[in-house]
């Protein structure tokens, strides 16, 4: 999947609960720490990017807000290829 436009999907859908600067830096960061670079990432890279921005994500919405808005970043990423 193109990195930039999974990036740019869950930024999207982040953005509602954290404003899109922190999505944004959130997201990037997390890509940076998870070593996500180049033009693809693998379904793999692409659910440890998921699984680790949910466990942040808990702390602002709560766990049962952030289960349903990690279930809208995967259905989002559906257009640019679903997260095994």
């Amino acid at each position: 999947m193109q990195t930039t436009a999974a990036v740019e999907s869950i930024i999207r859908v982040l953005s509602p609960y954290l404003g899109e600067t922190m999505a944004r830096a959130s997201t990037r960061g997390v890509c940076e720490k998870l070593g996500i670079r180049g033009e693809s990432m693998t379904p793999q890279e692409a659910e440890a990017l998921v699984a680790k921005l949910a466990s942040g994500l808990s702390v602002f919405v709560g766990r049962e807000k952030a289960s349903q808005v990690v279930e809208e970043i995967r259905r989002s990423l559906d257009g640019t290829g679903k997260p095994a």
